[in-house]
């Protein structure tokens, strides 16, 4: 962060006065209008910055232990803090508007998703698709062959192996996980559900696109938490024994790929 601590003043009279020519005031530093830095704002702003993703952490560490906590406002505040404060540091580290967007959508849908009734789910889904929307916009957008679809496919298809194995991979896990839900989810969420997720397999694919490796893992470890998430909510019995290493997993895998995200789109720009 910076400030105007420098202004131009007008020297033209006197100095011609004496030498006939006019003033070069890129001659003379302290007299130029330039933009200085101030160490104090500059570590102040690092403090805030450090206290805001420290306090995102924190929150996400106490959500995890109430992951299996039955549905509660003071649950809710804090599973929200969580994503909501990834996005108020990423807004104050400069973060581009798709990211902050992004994040500040997933901390609606994690509100939503705190409590239990189909509606609140159907309004985290929703939630969810248009943060995933601004994801594949940004990373579209973003590093080798941005902006141009052919130049992205080339990059999977013809880049490093193991891209094209996680893109591959992706796109057998993407139908088989449709095929699985449609059978055992009501018919008003059936069209909600696929769009979903193809969208999060599309928000994968342009990740796997970027050079940034906290931005791939970071979104494979989301789709690896929304496959997790729909398996517990339609495909295991919720007496199941699974279920609990299941939601744990859930908030790691989500969380942490929030995180890692954020911090690589920040480290890119």
């Amino acid at each position: 962060m910076t400030v105007n601590l420098g202004a131009r003043v007008v020297v033209a009279r006197a100095y011609s006065s004496h030498s006939g020519q006019q003033p070069d005031h890129t001659s003379i530093p302290f007299l130029s209008f330039e933009k200085l830095p101030n160490k104090t704002m500059t570590t102040n702003a690092s403090t805030a910055d450090s206290a805001v993703l420290a306090a995102s952490i924190g929150s996400a560490v106490v959500y995890q232990a109430l992951v299996r906590a039955p549905p509660s406002y003071s649950r809710m505040v804090i599973k929200t803090a969580s994503t909501a404060l990834l996005s108020i540091f990423s807004y104050l580290r400069g973060g581009p508007t798709f990211l902050v967007g992004a994040l500040a959508l997933g901390s609606t849908g994690d509100a939503f998703l705190a409590w239990n009734d189909e509606t609140s789910f159907l309004l985290g889904l929703a939630s969810f698709l248009f943060a995933h929307i601004l994801y594949i916009i940004l990373f579209f957008h973003t590093g080798p062959g941005r902006g141009d679809i052919s130049a992205k496919v080339e990059i999977l298809y013809n880049g490093d192996s193991w891209r094209f194995g996680t893109a591959g991979a992706l796109a057998v896990l993407a139908p088989v996980m449709i095929m699985q839900l449609m059978p055992r989810v009501g018919n008003d969420l059936r069209a909600p559900v696929a769009v979903y997720s193809l969208t999060i397999f599309v928000m994968a694919l342009t990740a796997l696109t970027l050079k940034r490796s906290e931005i791939i893992i970071g979104a494979v470890m989301f789709t690896g938490s929304d496959s997790i998430l729909a398996a517990a909510r339609f495909l295991v019995p919720a007496t199941s024994a699974h279920q609990a290493w299941m939601h744990h997993a859930v908030w790691v895998l989500y969380y942490g790929g929030q995180l890692l995200i954020a911090l690589g789109v920040i480290a890119s720009e």
